[in-house]
């Protein structure tokens, strides 16, 4: 009798305390069209590319390059990627005039044409 109650109150028991579930987590929302050539990439690389930056800032873990050209302000967002060194993870732009503009459209002005691009 003891062990009918005893395997009674164990299978109780078991009911009675849930499993918390296994947080999900959700990879960061995908960069805007036309970031992917330099989503990832170091900031060596984008200086490459873009020339340099008219202002860097870094904050916490993160860093900020700042590329104004006559056709618009980038805004190129770094963070520690998986192996820890900064990689972009997104970008904003605007208009001088600070009006929104399309990243994409951006970077796709104030980017030298590859005849123009310094070799590496």
């Amino acid at each position: 009798m003891k062990h009918i109650v005893l395997t009674a109150a164990l299978a109780l028991a078991a009911c009675a305390a849930p499993i918390p579930p296994v947080p999900v987590l959700s990879p960061p929302p995908p960069p805007p069209p036309g970031l992917a050539s330099i989503v990832g990439a170091s900031v060596a690389e984008v200086t490459a590319r873009l020339g340099t930056a008219s202002l860097d800032r870094s904050e916490g873990p993160g860093r900020q390059l700042v590329f104004v050209r006559p056709a618009c302000v980038l805004d190129v967002f770094f963070y520690p990627g998986a192996a820890g060194s900064l990689a972009v993870r997104t970008a904003s732009s605007r208009r001088p005039d600070g009006t929104r503009m399309d990243p994409a459209v951006c970077l796709t002005l104030i980017t030298p044409p590859i005849r123009d691009r310094p070799v590496r």
